[in-house]
């Protein structure tokens, strides 16, 4: 089989005469090739459009953050007892129209391999748990979960380990049924998280997944594996685009996966020994668009999120958290040191010295955008339109919190403890 190999440690060039297409769902690819000197980002592109995407500066407001102590809400409602989990990261949140979804793998896999949970948008539970994929059928342990609406459909991929085997799987909630296989998997440890993600693309879901150890491409590198995407389709799940060959990736977070409109992100983040490097490449069709860029050099990634119609790389960095704008010149950067939550008149928001991301429509992803008291590492956070939800696990014990604004006052209540 073909593989493309990915540069590390460099920003990674596309010439004309060097690009191929890969044909990631249908979309231009690249080949990746040639190594420059590290330096800030940039990249070589096919066109470019500059998007404006400046923090700022909002009215004085009552400010709660990871220094303050909110007050305690008492008008919310108990979720039902929950699960021990099969590993601590074996548990997803995300969120739709109609408010959040809590996904989990009990321990044991009883009374079912993965299960359910839906909330309205002011996280009262929407009916009883439910099974989501079936016990008979899934045969390890569940990690690295991670989930995403299609439409009506909710999409589930995660690495499921046998012994010192691992797997990458994914299915359909709700759908009787094998899961789908998508190849084996690293089988790193069980608290690693972002190394198979999922997302929306029109009615399809869309799987970037770390695979197994692979050759390298380039001569003298060692310590590859691979990396593939697959199409969800209601029935089978298609491979799409060619797989890549990258050396030394990071434990956590070495895939990175932005379907923003027309455009497309896909990232891998490596580490040869001198710190992360993450490599985001961008891809359009119409105008063709296609470029590579290494981004927050020496930082450890910790997501990506959408503001001001750009895409967004966080990363923990010397200094405090920082994020890089992904796929458009000129380079772009947001302080995110000091992150904290803000009410005024009701209306929750994230502050930081380069950001004010006010809360209003659902969204899902917020975990690297919140204090770390907030979202500890390996939480998933949404916001579901009236009511920030957490989730997090502490020796595999899941637990789930809910803030929302009442007036300036930011009050927080436990609804997993």
């Amino acid at each position: 089989m073909t593989r493309v190999a990915v540069a590390t440690r460099a920003v990674v060039t596309h010439a004309a005469a060097t690009r191929v297409a890969v044909g990631v769902v249908g979309l231009v690819g690249l080949a990746m090739t040639g190594c420059a000197k590290r330096s800030a980002p940039s990249g070589s592109v096919a066109s470019t459009s500059a998007l404006a995407a400046a923090a700022s500066a909002g009215r004085p407001s009552v400010a709660l953050g990871s220094s303050a102590a909110p007050g305690t809400g008492s008008a919310h409602a108990a979720l039902p007892a929950l699960d021990r989990l099969a590993t601590a990261t074996a548990f997803e949140l995300t969120v739709n129209a109609a408010g959040a979804t809590l996904v989990w793998a009990p321990a044991g896999r009883r009374p079912a391999a993965l299960r359910s949970l839906a909330l309205d948008a002011s996280t009262a539970p929407r009916g009883g748990v439910e099974v989501a994929v079936e016990a008979p059928v899934v045969t390890g342990d569940v990690s690295d979960l991670s989930a995403a609406w299609i439409g009506q459909r909710l999409a589930l991929t995660w690495l499921e380990r046998s012994g010192a085997k691992a797997r990458v799987r994914a299915a359909w909630a709700g759908v009787a049924g094998v899961p789908f296989e998508l190849g084996a998997a690293w089988s790193g440890p069980r608290t690693a998280r972002g190394n198979v993600v999922v997302a929306s693309r029109g009615d399809r879901a869309l799987v970037f997944a770390r695979g197994d150890e692979a050759a390298c491409i380039d001569p003298g590198r060692h310590g590859c594996f691979a990396f593939a995407f697959h199409e969800l389709e209601e029935k089978r799940a298609a491979p799409a685009g060619l797989p890549l060959s990258v050396p030394v990736p990071c434990t956590d977070h070495s895939a990175s996966l932005v379907v923003r409109g027309t455009r497309f992100h896909y990232g891998v983040c490596t580490d040869a020994g001198k710190g992360p490097v993450t490599t985001l490449f961008s891809i359009q069709r119409e105008p063709e668009y296609a470029r590579a860029d290494s981004l927050l050099e020496g930082c450890t990634p910790a997501g990506t999120f959408v503001w001001h119609d750009a895409a967004w790389l966080v990363a923990d960095c010397e200094g405090g958290r920082r994020a890089a704008r992904i796929g458009d010149d000129p380079a772009e950067f947001l302080d995110l040191h000091g992150q904290r939550l803000e009410c005024t008149s009701g209306k929750l928001r994230v502050r930081a010295p380069s950001l004010e991301l006010a809360l209003d429509e659902p969204r899902a992803g917020l975990e690297p955008l919140l204090p770390p008291d907030v979202a500890p590492t390996g939480s998933r956070a949404v916001w579901t339109g009236q009511a920030l939800v957490v989730a997090s696990s502490f020796a595999e014990q899941l637990r789930v919190s809910v803030r929302r604004c009442h007036g300036d006052r930011l009050e927080t209540a436990t609804l997993v403890p």
